[in-house]
């Protein structure tokens, strides 16, 4: 009886520890400021938000990176789904629509410093290629 209980109280413990992790990087909005990629061009936002109890995220891309040649600043805000794998310290994009369908191949990885504070970056899933270390604004 004892085993249970502490079994019991660990699982419970363990849940409500990465119910936290969750929510501490969730309470930031996160920028990735350089990319290698060609698909997150110029400055990337991203925000997690939860809209009547439906959590998403919030991709905002600016690529600003023509403007001064053409004078014309581009904006792309994307609102999707999303999925935590925790075994992989991942949160994975889903239920894309056609024009998002880009985000299938990107995840973001989360980990915490020794000072507890959180740390992500995207990866590109095809070939496991780290493409931006995301900053907290």
């Amino acid at each position: 009886m004892k085993k249970f209980i502490f079994l019991f109280s660990l699982l419970i413990c363990s849940l409500s520890f990465s119910d936290t992790n969750i929510d501490q990087i969730s309470s930031e909005v996160w920028r990735c400021p350089y990319s290698v990629d060609r698909t997150f061009k110029g400055l990337t936002y991203i925000k997690f938000l939860n809209e009547n109890g439906k959590p998403s995220i919030s991709v905002s891309i600016l690529d600003n990176r023509a403007a001064l040649k053409t004078g014309k600043v581009s904006l792309e805000l994307s609102q999707l789904d999303y999925e935590v794998k925790e075994n992989e310290n991942s949160i994975y994009f889903t239920n894309l629509s056609d024009k998002t369908q880009v985000f299938s191949n990107y995840k973001l990885s989360y980990s915490f410093d020794k000072k507890n504070r959180p740390k992500m970056d995207l990866y590109r899933i095809s070939d496991n290629k780290k493409l931006c270390s995301l900053i907290t604004n």
